[in-house]
């Protein structure tokens, strides 16, 4: 009898686990998961590890038919009986899963291509997600990060148009914030976004 691991994976994008159930809430789909891991060894002493217990937690993942999904995911904590080892409990790491974060790693690369290619606000994905601001600007600074870093994101540019404006108006902490865009002209498209005025980079940096 098949355990549902292999559709999971397919399903969730996450290796080793296995769907329990899926329930359908008011605005949301809850799908609760749990890891099926069974030999693991301890990070310390390399000696086989016994299983402790589970812990639940809880992240947004892609929408499925057009509703936000909540995954309950059952992680396995591992417990190291090894006299003298200094490690005592821990929790397992699954690929696709960041720590401490509320999105799955799909989730958060979905999030900035919203607001990156799409240009959506942050605010209105954060809401049609279920998590706050913060949450998914963070998704957007990890994932989008090595994408504008990626030397072969621009290409070549022959025609290189510069336009600064007022980006942020002075208040009683701070003058006036401008920001200079770069724009390839052939193109059309804007390749970077650059503080300050252009007129006051450094001669070498124009």
């Amino acid at each position: 009898m098949e355990d549902g691991t292999g559709h999971a994976e397919k399903m969730l994008g996450l290796e080793g686990v296995r769907v329990l159930c899926v329930e359908e809430r008011p605005g949301e789909l809850v799908v609760t998961a749990e890891t099926t891991r069974r030999v693991v060894t301890c990070p310390s002493c390399r000696k086989r590890a016994k299983p402790h217990d589970r812990t639940d937690i809880q992240l947004r993942d892609l929408h499925c038919f057009g509703r936000p999904v909540r995954l309950v995911l059952r992680k396995r904590r591992w417990r190291c009986a090894t006299k003298g080892c200094v490690r005592r409990t821990w929790t397992e790491k699954i690929r696709g899963v960041v720590p401490r974060q509320l999105l799955t790693h799909r989730a958060g690369a979905e999030v900035t291509r919203q607001v990156g290619q799409l240009c959506r606000s942050v605010a209105s994905v954060a809401l049609e997600y279920g998590v706050g601001w913060d949450t998914v600007m963070t998704a957007v600074v990890r994932h989008g990060t090595p994408l504008v870093d990626d030397p072969h994101r621009v290409g070549t540019v022959r025609a290189l148009g510069v336009d600064e404006h007022s980006y942020l108006g002075a208040t009683a902490s701070h003058q006036t914030i401008y920001a200079t865009s770069l724009v390839d002209l052939d193109r059309r498209r804007v390749i970077d976004l650059v503080e300050g005025e252009f007129n006051r980079w450094p001669r070498q940096a124009r």
